[in-house]
């Protein structure tokens, strides 16, 4: 009897096996392995990067040897990285049965092959680390030189050298979009950067943006994260078309409609009253995020302007004077600043148009306008040609 019931429980426990560890050989799993390089007595721990934060998925504890595997099913396509102690992987695009090794170094260098897209992605991460690496040497290389003679040069040089960095890094982002349209990670190199610069702008490569929202709709229409881009996009899309009215109504070559504010002081001001060859309209918020962040970029553009003749006439729309007030001091805003206290109720806003913040207006010394920005990279490419640094 004792025989029997131990072949019975041998033949029910065979007939539930397949049912009862089905989940690991589900062909929509992923099976992510991995090995690390250097001793480590914790565990190696998957998170998952969602739209709103991360997530932990699992985690296991390494083999002597250092290798280590995950095997789960997820809903749709995402990022992943994994983290051992103080180290952690690069992104893992994982795809619903994918297969992906992953070699994790001491120094948090990832090695990852395999995947539908995880290798590939890894390729182009790869050039990314390279491009930091040559900029670390570069800002060394000024800091050994920053008591030397030649320290202005070798700072001109290296400014040089960073451009074509960052050149070659960008023409290397547009290959990747170009040949992989049906990648989704082409939203992480979309918004790629070079530590802080972008290496698409919002704006002025509106372009790569409408182009990625549609092949990877055309791919992901239901994934999380192109849903989540897709209302970026519809954004920059809204965004778009009221400048597309804005420069219609505003054409190059009409004057501008007149603007007379107080300055910090109370005097009413205007942007014919500095008489300078170029006058920019620069509309802000101290209070709007991204006026705040676009700041310092143009400080910097007009102390490399404003010898060859280029005014800054600030107009903020704060309702707070004071709030405006201290901003300038701590930002040391030193251009001619206005203020509107009446905000998006001006009638300057009527006159220019002014949907989003920051905007960006140039004149002529007659006032008449040359051209209208919504992003400072458009505006500086745009000075560039207008006014050329003078040799000698």
């Amino acid at each position: 009897m004792k025989t029997l019931l131990k072949v019975l429980s041998y033949f029910l426990f065979a007939a539930f096996l397949p049912f009862g560890c089905q989940h690991k050989y589900d062909p929509g799993s992923i099976l992510l392995k991995g090995q690390l390089t250097f001793p480590s007595k914790g565990r190696v721990h998957l998170y998952y990067i969602d739209t709103s934060g991360i997530a932990p998925v699992d985690s296991v504890r390494p083999k002597k040897n250092g290798g280590f595997a995950f095997r789960f099913t997820p809903e749709e396509a995402g990022f992943y990285y994994l983290k051992a102690g103080k180290r952690q992987s690069g992104i893992l695009i994982l795809h619903p049965g994918d297969s992906v090794d992953v070699t994790l170094t001491d120094k948090g260098i990832s090695l990852i092959t395999g995947g539908r897209e995880a290798g590939q992605y890894s390729i182009f991460s790869a050039k990314i680390q390279s491009a930091l690496g040559s900029m670390d040497s570069l800002a060394l290389l000024i800091q050994q030189s920053r008591h030397n003679k030649d320290f202005l040069q070798v700072k001109n040089r290296a400014g040089s050298v960073y451009a074509s960095i960052y050149n070659n890094l960008r023409s290397e982002a547009v290959r990747f979009l170009k040949d992989h349209p049906d990648f989704l990670s082409q939203l992480l190199v979309i918004n790629g950067k070079l530590r802080q610069t972008a290496l698409f702008e919002t704006y002025s490569d509106a372009e790569w943006f409408l182009y990625t929202d549609s092949t990877l709709q055309g791919h992901f229409p239901a994934n999380r994260h192109v849903i989540n881009h897709r209302k970026r996009v519809a954004e920059l899309k809204t965004v778009l078309s009221g400048e597309k009215k804005a420069r219609e109504v505003l054409k190059a070559g009409r004057k501008a409609p007149p603007i007379s504010l107080p300055n910090t002081g109370g005097k009413m001001v205007t942007p014919a009253d500095g008489g300078n060859a170029f006058t920019l309209l620069y509309f802000w918020a101290p209070s709007d995020a991204l006026s705040r962040k676009a700041v310092q970029d143009l400080k910097n553009l007009y102390e490399k302007y404003r010898k060859r003749g280029l005014m800054v006439y600030a107009v903020s729309l704060d309702l707070s004077t004071e709030r405006w007030k201290t901003t300038i001091t701590m930002d040391k805003l030193w251009w001619t600043n206005v203020n509107d206290t009446l905000g998006f109720r001006s009638a300057v806003v009527e006159d220019y148009l002014i949907r989003k913040l920051p905007v960006y207006v140039l004149l002529d010394h007659e006032q008449r306008i040359i051209d209208r920005f919504i992003s400072l990279q458009a505006l500086e490419n745009y000075l560039l040609k207008l006014l050329p640094e003078q040799s000698g």
